[in-house]
């Protein structure tokens, strides 16, 4: 009879590396269990895993769309709020001037040209509106004021003294000569402000008085394959034909011209400002387009979202039961593993002796 001797030290050794295996198994399933998928995917799919990969990048510029167009639907309903301030403004001009059309009281007139010096304020207030640190009628130019406001020292001002005194031959203020103004006729207050004030506002001059804005306006990619405009340009016929209504106002109607020639002036203001009301809601429609746009755009992103989630979710789940029972069997392994490591250090001859 033979006999060999076994180390106790060579089976606490094992012991522990059989707990530590089963320790970093049972991190692993405690991971699976707790997110509900494979802890390491690569390991579990192999060379499917580069559909994973494809699905989770799909996924991810899917997300980053619907991201940005909720950027783009803040910028949009911003900018419909300042329209329809601005919208606002231009009814409220245009009813204090159809209540002094034909009147020659001083007083009336007076209070009607402070109702549309406000209303020229909320709309430069308005269309210099920003969000999110982008002016939102600048067109692309979105970190700069698009609106100068109009003040004695503008050059929209200056520019209006000159071309007075140019038609005229003598300015706005010499009252002696605004006191022969014709209504209509050559020169007269009609074609003054037909062939000469109007083109300021309507043509290149527009740029160079009033707004820094760009014509194009700002655009956003809402899906892979669609665009809708964002944004709109300070540079559009609303906000041109209101700056030229109210200017007619301001400094045509207190110059002391003869009666006619006044009424003459508030009925083109009149014309003007129903053609700013029209524009603005025009604008104001096109905006609502877009986000109409969006808002299916981000429906269909979604549904495409859902779908990519559902197809990734059915590659990497665990089977939630069985990531459970493995997690129990694994901790009463270790447990075991423990009691035995316990017993075995406890072994010694001196014990025994």
């Amino acid at each position: 009879m033979s006999t060999a001797s076994v180390s106790n030290l060579s089976t606490q050794t094992s012991m522990r590396l059989t707990i530590r295996q089963a320790q970093n198994e049972l991190l692993k399933s405690q991971q699976e269990v707790s997110t509900g998928f494979y802890a390491d995917i690569g390991a579990e799919l192999g060379s499917k895993t580069s559909t994973v990969v494809d699905l989770n990048r799909e996924s991810l510029r899917l997300n980053s769309m619907i991201s940005n167009n909720s950027i783009a639907t803040q910028r949009l309903s911003a900018s419909q709020e300042a329209l329809k301030q601005i919208a606002t403004a231009a009814e409220e001009m245009n009813n204090a001037l159809i209540t002094i059309s034909g009147s020659s009281n001083s007083d009336t007139i007076n209070t009607t040209i402070m109702t549309v010096s406000n209303s020229l304020s909320t709309m430069t207030s308005m269309a210099n509106q920003s969000a999110n640190g982008e002016f939102l009628f600048a067109g692309i130019n979105t970190d700069v004021q698009p609106i100068a406001e109009y003040t004695d020292t503008s050059a929209a001002k200056t520019a209006f003294d000159a071309a007075f005194t140019t038609y005229f031959g003598f300015p706005p203020t010499d009252t002696a000569g605004t006191a022969t103004i014709a209504a209509t006729g050559t020169p007269s207050m009609e074609d003054f402000i037909t062939t000469v004030l109007e083109p300021m506002f309507t043509g290149a001059d527009w740029t160079t008085n009033w707004s820094s804005a760009t014509d194009q306006a700002m655009t956003s990619r809402i899906t892979q394959s669609e665009t809708v405009q964002t944004s709109a340009s300070a540079n559009e016929n609303g906000f041109r034909y209101f700056a030229l209504a109210a200017i007619v106002t301001k400094e045509l109607m207190t110059i002391g011209a003869p009666a006619n020639a006044v009424t003459t002036a508030i009925n083109k203001a009149i014309d003007y400002t129903g053609r700013a009301i029209t524009g603005i809601n025009s604008t104001r429609s096109e905006l609502g387009l877009s986000q109409n746009r969006i808002e299916k755009a981000d429906a269909s992103l979604k549904v495409q979202v859902d779908i990519i989630e559902t197809s990734l979710s059915s590659k990497i789940e665990v089977d939630a039961y069985e990531a459970s029972t493995r997690v129990n069997s694994l901790l009463s392994m270790v447990e075991a593993s423990y009691t035995l490591t316990s017993k075995i250090q406890a072994l010694s001859l001196v014990n025994y002796l």
